[in-house]
């Protein structure tokens, strides 16, 4: 049984009419009566009853008819999920992300993006460390890895990378603070004598040391007073007046009623935001959410 088979036996049960029937498959009358008689002889049953005069379904016609239809439904069901997934309009993209990512306005409006644009795709989130990113990428655990980065990534040479955007630091203090007094942008130089509420291991290594590097340049070791160990920790323990940090300007978008934030002066203090992807998985799903990054 052949699903054109299914096919001339709905347009005659439909059509009631032979003649009708074969014009709207648009073939001729002699085959679509030889198709169904072939089709009745296989399933050892009539399933129509001709006369001169009319054309009406058996017993057993009736019962087969909606069994019919939803085969061929699920038929043109499952030819549209290969063509979707042929067009990469379905299917699963993995993304690996640093977890404060989804603050950084150009990734947010990727991710809504691709959403809106490919409702068929499933997208799987993972909140991971950037240094952590590449080895899960290297091993296919995911499609594409969003990270932080000081500068172009070091990476095997099957993983590609683009910088998406360099991000600028602020500082973060109470709004109390002295230092709040001063409008507008603040130098490095004076949070020398501060006590930094700081990134603690399970913040990853990136942002740590672009803070450092920043305190060196400008001649001082930062004096750490409390160590933190997730984003709103940090903000959380500078609202509570241990100290002052250093963060992308995403994270400020955690905000608090006695937080201030002030922009930093100097040119290098900001840390880039990269997208990696797997030279050999490329596909249509990946393609098409790195168009929209």
């Amino acid at each position: 049984m052949e699903l054109r088979h299914l096919r001339y036996f709905i347009a005659v049960a439909e059509e009631l009419h032979f003649r009708r029937a074969a014009e709207r498959l648009n073939i001729s009358q002699p085959p679509l009566s030889q198709q169904i008689k072939l089709l009745e002889l296989e399933l050892g049953a009539a399933l129509f009853e001709r006369t001169n005069k009319k054309v009406e379904l058996t017993q057993a016609g009736r019962l087969f008819l909606p069994e019919a239809r939803a085969t061929i439904e699920r038929a043109n069901r499952a030819a549209e999920v290969v063509r979707k997934s042929k067009q990469g309009e379905l299917g699963e993209l993995r993304i690996g992300l640093f977890p404060s990512a989804p603050l950084v306005p150009e990734i947010s409006r990727s991710i809504r993006a691709y959403r809106e644009q490919y409702p068929g795709v499933s997208l799987v989130l993972n909140e991971l460390e950037s240094q952590q990113q590449t080895l899960v990428l290297v091993n296919e655990g995911e499609d594409i890895a969003i990270v932080r980065s000081v500068a172009a990534p070091a990476l095997p040479k099957t993983i590609l990378s683009r910088r998406v955007v360099d991000e600028p630091l602020v500082v973060v203090m109470r709004s109390d603070h002295p230092l709040n007094r001063q409008a507008g942008s603040i130098s490095m130089a004076d949070l020398t004598d501060e006590p930094f509420v700081f990134y603690g291991e399970k913040m990853g290594a990136v942002l740590p040391r672009i803070v450092y590097d920043l305190c060196h340049d400008a001649g001082f070791e930062p004096r750490i007073s409390q160590l933190a160990s997730a984003n709103t920790t940090m903000i959380g323990l500078v609202a509570a007046g241990l100290g002052i940090a250093i963060i992308p300007n995403a994270l400020a978008r955690l905000t608090h009623a006695d937080i201030a934030v002030h922009p930093l002066k100097q040119k290098n203090a900001t840390v880039s935001v990269w997208v990696l992807w797997n030279a050999r998985r490329r596909s249509l799903l990946i393609d098409a959410f790195l168009k929209l990054i």
